[in-house]
């Protein structure tokens, strides 16, 4: 089956959607489908994830959309509204409803529903291996019968049966509308039991089967005590892949980029008679492309290939299963776990990642702590400058008093943001090993959209601050921020300028400083109390440009901007008091 590139970055409309619950398979269906074609869209109104792309089969092309994991057409979720919107307002020629054979009775609950919407279903069935294994047999032939709709067993992951499942999808567009086969006024009880009748019905359970692969592996991850010693573990394996591997990466792609391409570039942009024009061009095809192909790019590749690795493996939900209370007590949803973890790595895959997230409500909140989260770049500017030039024991007491402020940051807004909170609800899917395919295109299709969303902001950030800087007007415009940066703050004055270009690229701000100190000893020039309050205002104030313009797409300019001009009062504000506060402690005097 040949797939082909979705036509502009956005596809309108779908002739086929890809329905069904969380952890069914149907990611890896599209992805079989429509090969690394499929792009990623979110539903007009909403911040609810589509998936949509072309698919060339059968000497035939049409558009196919992988909607949102539900469980329910009539639920209170961002991602059930959407998905029953979608379907009503596309003109949407067949459904393919994939299902887990493992849990035929549940899936069942939304077949039923999808039923009854007037479009063509086609059910596709999905692990019936492993519902083998497990003692049970779905009999496809019965189960079609009883639904009264074709019902075709796949292998999502390996693509086996996926031209039986178009080919009946082609009939079912061809063939007149269902209008409903179950009662729509059935309660949730009735079409509860239906689905657990049909189930019964179509499944013929063995004697003395095998137990399923991974049992022991299951109790062992999500036991209270195992699991939490293993979940830091993987947690630790995955930022030392960071800053290993990535940071691996960073190097030699730096090494590189210094070598074979900075060079041509700046001499071409010096034949540019303008020298305003020249710094600009500078900042933006020179400091820009490093900044993302050596900074950005090797930890955003090594982040979503690690965690589309625990993903496939069925990893992550268990990691969410087990700090479920915790997020709890902070207000927050079990899931955010996921998102903020990868807070650590780069603010921006991080929040994009709260799609995942069932509220407006917990995407916000959790948004609004993940910009405090000390992403790769600002740990590079609290090890650079604390942990060298004062200690790293207080390296350590600026992450001490950052988590103490996530903390508090969300008691206070989980009491305060109006909307309902959502119960953990949450499929564990099986374990299983990655399909190599499948997680490299779930990394590229993700590492795609991080670069369309924050090279743009990158390159005309750059250039902006490349102009001012040529036309000399940065001490101009920072010059009214004296007072607050000297006076406030206790820091030197350039400290102004670094943190301007700190919202560029973090890391940068700790490079400015070097530059306009004219020494790589911080010490020479600034005390270790001016050390410390520095690098925790860089390390709490608004990540990056490029984060700024992913806030700007998910949330909107007006939310932008709160949170943004937030974590800007959050910073100088602790920064003045620890200024006056440690001398008094007798810390850092």
């Amino acid at each position: 089956m040949n797939g082909c590139c979705g036509e502009g970055s956005k596809l309108e409309g779908a002739s086929i959607a890809l329905v069904g619950n969380p952890n069914v398979g149907k990611s890896a269906l599209i992805n079989r489908l429509t090969g690394v074609g499929a792009v990623v869209s979110n539903y007009p109104g909403t911040t609810v994830e589509i998936l949509e792309g072309m698919c060339d089969s059968c000497g035939k092309k049409f558009r196919v959309a992988d909607l949102p994991g539900i469980y329910s057409l009539h639920g209170k979720s961002e991602d059930e509204k959407a998905a029953l919107h979608y379907l009503k307002s596309n003109k949407i020629r067949a459904i393919i409803n994939v299902i887990d054979a493992t849990k035929l009775e549940r899936n069942l609950f939304l077949t039923l529903q999808l039923l009854n919407t007037g479009i063509p279903v086609v059910v596709a069935l999905n692990m019936h291996e492993e519902a083998k294994n497990k003692g049970r047999k779905v009999d496809a032939g019965k189960l079609s019968r009883l639904l009264r709709t074709p019902v075709v067993e796949i292998n999502a992951l390996r693509g086996t049966g996926n031209e039986a499942l178009i080919k009946n999808s082609f009939k079912a567009m061809a063939g007149k509308k269902s209008k409903g086969i179950f009662s729509k006024s059935g309660s949730e009880a009735q079409l509860h039991a239906r689905a657990a009748s049909i189930a019964s019905k179509a499944t013929r359970m063995s004697e003395g089967s095998a137990p399923s692969h991974g049992e022991w592996l299951d109790r062992l991850t999500t036991s209270p005590v195992s699991g939490i010693i293993i979940m830091f573990a993987v947690l630790g394996a995955l930022l030392a892949s960071l800053f290993i591997v990535g940071g691996g990466l960073a190097n030699i792609i730096g090494s590189l980029f210094g070598t074979y391409a900075a060079p041509p570039l700046l001499s071409t942009i010096s034949l540019v008679p303008n020298a305003v024009v020249q710094e600009m061009l500078r900042f933006m095809f020179v400091d820009g492309i490093n900044a993302g192909l050596q900074i950005v790019i090797p930890y955003v590749l090594v982040f979503y290939f690690v965690i589309s690795l625990l993903e496939d493996s069925g990893y992550l939900p268990r990691m969410a299963f087990l700090l479920d209370k915790v997020m709890q007590r902070l207000g927050l949803h079990g899931k955010a776990v996921i998102p903020m973890m990868l807070g650590f790595g780069c603010s921006v895959p991080a929040i994009l990642s709260t799609r995942v997230l069932p509220s407006s409500r917990d995407r916000l909140l959790t948004t609004t702590l993940i910009m405090l989260i000390p992403c790769s770049a600002r740990t590079a500017i609290i090890l650079g400058a604390v942990g060298v030039f004062v200690g790293w024991q207080y390296a350590v007491l600026i992450y001490a008093l950052i988590l103490a402020l996530i903390f508090i940051t969300a008691l206070v807004l989980g009491k305060m943001l109006p909307g309902e909170r959502m119960g953990f609800i949450m499929e564990i899917p099986p374990y299983r090993i990655p399909d190599a395919k499948n997680v490299l295109a779930k990394t590229w299709l993700r590492v795609s959209d991080f670069v369309y969303v924050a090279f743009p902001f990158v390159f005309v950030g750059s250039g902006l601050l490349g102009g001012l800087k040529a036309l000399g007007l940065l001490p101009l415009i920072l010059q009214p921020t004296e007072p607050l940066i000297v006076g406030w703050l206790m820091l030197p004055a350039a400290a102004g300028i670094t943190l301007v270009f700190g919202v560029l690229r973090k890391e940068l701000a700790l490079e400015m400083l070097i530059v306009l100190g004219g020494s790589a000893n911080l010490l020479s020039f600034m005390t270790p109390l001016q050390i410390f309050v520095f690098a925790l205002v860089a390390a709490i104030y608004v990540p990056c440009i490029a984060t700024i313009g992913v806030l700007k797409r998910e949330f909107g300019w007006k939310k932008c901007i709160s949170i943004s001009l937030s974590t800007i009062v959050i910073a100088v504000l602790l920064g003045g008091i620890v200024a006056r506060l440690f001398p008094m402690l007798g810390l850092l005097s």
